[in-house]
């Protein structure tokens, strides 16, 4: 039945052409617009030429989306790549993502109200504006690294109402949540201010037989302050602070997936270092998904604030000046239970110094001065402007391989086969000039060219920590990288209700270092442990329609596309450390979109989904002299889609408003390593099919509170969602297993 639903959602997605339905999105109260910032101004998104999934608030509590992990159902197309387990994450478009332990920037870069997010761990939604995924290259407006798309997250603003707002949730594995809002005017419209909060417990759901400790347990804290100010007619200043404390258990790549015998796959010599593991593979599928047996603690700490301000000042009816300034800091300590094993073949923890759990430290600050405006009698649309960025990034790693009983061990001495911390800093100072601009030809046809150029200047250096075999012996490192990115394209408004698009982007990833392998002034390949940038190109066209089909309202978007990727950043893990390296090249190819039909007042129903066929051109590289061989592209399921319903139930006003809404998620297999082919192989997760579900009672008896009954995996699937694929380096793979079935009430009440 299972593979039945699957087939007849992703088969039912790709006949249909993929589209969305207008209430899944900001919307704008009086037209019913869906707006979004694709273009860092507000536009209608059926005007908007470019791939785009957004929603709203109240469409992701329909949805129960709560954490990142939760919006790769609601947007089929975007995985969010779970490594290391459930506090590891990593976004992932169009198979442009970053590998763990590669020192790559992420190729999808998420934002919070415009200023690049620092992330110290998964994270909570609450009061919430707005969600905006963008697919695709987005290097002229949202900076280079942009190669796979964008996340932007949007808080909400004050307004000039006093209200707040106090919601409860309860569930399994003793979900206790509360969530919060205030809005006060200080003085009017002129000085208004919003706090908001949200502080979560949650247990785990993987229990380690080992020490008898549950792994996926979460504790956090956050909350938000946001002041506005409108000093002056045309001015307004909005600040945002917002602080996060995360503990709890990481759930780890807890599943023993595949271990290696000594041999050859594809001519390619297998790492059989782990093979006398190999009769636990049996014991593993006996204890199931949600059970492990690994030897180690699991503890995940981290905390992160950001601050964000800006001014916007109104020079006249078609000039804009915009200033945004940021800073943040996160930091995280990790002890992460790698590989599902009952013996440590690696461990988050340096047995000679003690040196305990992954250490990442990230500061940054940002600013951005912005010209937003319109000239030749409104047919010019202008967004140009100057970007700088400082980020410093303290890392350590202590590390101990093939670990001997007894379990913890005893510090001071390395009776493993190794035993070292990597500690390293990198500091990345990046400038760049930009501008965009949209020509109207007629009042049907536009125009849009765009181009950014970027300097990227990245310092590498050892940090003074025991163990560290790297401080003082080798020197400091530094790089400068300079590229263009640029974007053209056609938008042609057939009908009021039908809009077209063509257009081609370019954009890159600045290159840089690996910390974990030897600091020597040369390419990884040759032994150090220098990367270079990745560029791309892609072109992409798309067709929306909002309007009405047989006396049905109806939206449709779909868009196909085509990417080409060089010198693409991967990570390989030959002995004795992770390095990263440059594939050749990388084609993706693909169609996705959305689709709603409002049948009635009662009844909506709709379909998301996109295919996705990326693979490796060339992939072979030469490391140190040994051949590898990249490919199938890795954390990229080929079909993805969601089918959904909505019923809202005729109810007399005066009790309220009832509805239900059911989504079926499904995605095909994907690989969690990128040299399956070769040197990692037997890395493969199947497909799976999810069911998520929510029943609503809103404004109960015409009164401030609303009900909810919620649930996720309703089916309880048992799933995998990722994966540490460390084969070529141990001989040894492990897959992160997916959340299984949660539900819970939820009570709301707004003053």
């Amino acid at each position: 039945m299972r593979k039945l639903m699957t087939a007849v959602l992703l088969g039912g997605t790709a006949m249909t052409g993929l589209p969305a339905f207008a209430q899944d999105r900001p919307a704008d109260a009086a037209s019913g617009d869906i707006i979004v910032t694709a273009r860092r101004q507000n536009e209608n998104l059926e005007r908007v030429p470019a791939a785009i999934t957004a929603f709203s608030a109240a469409n992701l509590e329909a949805r129960s989306v709560r954490s990142d992990s939760d919006l790769q159902a609601a947007t089929p197309g975007l995985t969010i790549r779970q490594t290391q387990g459930n506090n590891s994450l990593t976004y992932s478009i169009r198979g442009q993502t970053a590998d763990t332990f590669s020192g790559t920037p992420s190729a999808v870069i998420a934002y919070l109200n415009e200023v690049p997010l620092t992330i110290a761990s998964a994270s909570s939604f609450y009061d919430l504006e707005s969600v905006q995924v963008l697919k695709g290259p987005q290097g002229t407006l949202f900076g280079r690294n942009a190669t796979g798309g964008a996340v932007l997250f949007t808080s909400a603003k004050p307004t000039d109402k006093l209200e707040a707002r106090i919601t409860g949730r309860f569930g399994n594995l003793a979900l206790r949540e509360g969530e919060g809002m205030i809005n006060l005017p200080l003085s009017g419209d002129k000085a208004m201010l919003r706090v908001a909060f949200d502080i979560l417990r949650k247990d785990g759901y993987i229990h380690n037989v080992f020490n008898n400790q549950t792994l996926g347990n979460q504790e956090r804290n956050s909350a938000r302050a946001s002041l506005t100010l409108k000093p002056a007619d045309g001015i307004v200043n909005t600040t945002v602070f917002q602080y996060e404390g995360v503990d709890g258990t990481n759930t780890g790549a807890s599943y023993a997936w595949s271990i290696y015998g000594c041999g050859r796959f594809n001519g390619f010599a297998l790492n059989c270092n782990s093979s006398f593991l190999i009769p636990y593979l049996a014991a593993q599928k006996t204890l199931g998904l949600y059970q492990t047996n690994h030897p180690g603690d699991a503890r995940h700490h981290g905390f992160s604030w950001q601050l964000s301000n800006t001014t916007s000042y109104a020079a006249g009816d078609n000039l804009t000046v915009k200033n945004i300034f940021g800073a943040s800091r996160a930091r995280v300590n990790s002890v992460q239970p790698q590989l599902g094993v009952p013996y440590v073949t690696i461990a988050t923890y340096d047995q000679k110094t003690g040196n305990t759990g992954n250490n990442l430290e990230v500061k940054t600050i940002s600013e951005e001065l912005q010209l937003q405006g319109k000239a030749l009698d409104g047919r010019l649309n202008y967004t140009a402007g100057v970007y700088f960025q400082w980020q410093a990034t303290d890392t350590i790693w202590p590390q101990t391989y093939f670990l001997n009983p007894p379990y913890p061990p005893t510090f001071g001495t390395c009776t493993a086969g190794a035993c070292v911390t990597s500690a390293f800093r990198t500091h990345d100072q990046t400038s760049a000039v930009y501008a965009q601009a949209t020509y109207a030809l007629t009042d049907a046809l536009k125009v849009t060219g765009g181009v950014r150029y970027t300097w990227d200047k990245i310092k590498f250096s050892q940090l003074n920590v025991a163990d560290n075999p790297f401080y003082g012996t080798f020197p400091d490192e530094s790089r400068t990288f300079h590229d263009p990115s640029w974007e053209v394209g056609l938008e042609y408004q057939a009908t009021p209700e039908l809009f077209a698009y063509v257009k081609t982007r370019g954009s890159f990833r600045a290159g840089g270092f690996n910390g974990a392998a030897v600091p020597l002034n040369i390419p990884a390949v040759q032994g150090g442990n220098q990367f270079n940038a990745e560029h791309t190109q892609d072109i992409e066209g798309g067709i929306k329609y909002r309007g009405e089909i047989a006396g049905v309202r109806t939206t449709i978007n779909i868009d196909a596309f085509n990417q080409w990727v060089q010198d693409v950043q991967r990570v390989e893990f030959p002995p004795p450390a992770a390095v990263t390296v440059n594939v050749p090249s990388q084609i993706v190819t693909g169609i996705e979109g959305e689709a709603s039909f409002r049948l009635s007042d009662m009844v909506e129903v709709g379909w998301q989904g996109a295919y996705v066929d990326a693979r490796y051109t060339n992939g072979n590289v030469t490391i140190k002299g040994v051949p590898y061989l990249y490919g199938p592209v890795a954390d990229t399921p080929k079909w993805s889609g969601t089918l959904w319903a909505q019923l809202n139930l005729p109810m007399p006003a005066s009790l309220g408003e009832v509805s239900l809404r059911a989504d079926l998620y499904g995605q095909t297999g994907q690989y969690f390593s990128n040299a399956s082919s070769s040197l990692v192989p037997k890395t493969f997760l199947p497909g799976y099919a999810l069911l998520n579900g929510r029943i609503s009672w809103n404004h109960v008896m015409q009164s401030g509170l609303s009900l909810a009954v919620f649930s996720r995996n309703l089916g309880n699937r048992g799933y995998f969602v990722g994966g540490m694929p460390l084969g070529a380096a141990l001989g040894h793979n492990a897959a992160a297993v997916g959340e299984p079935r949660t539900y819970g009430v939820e009570a709301s009440y707004r003053f």
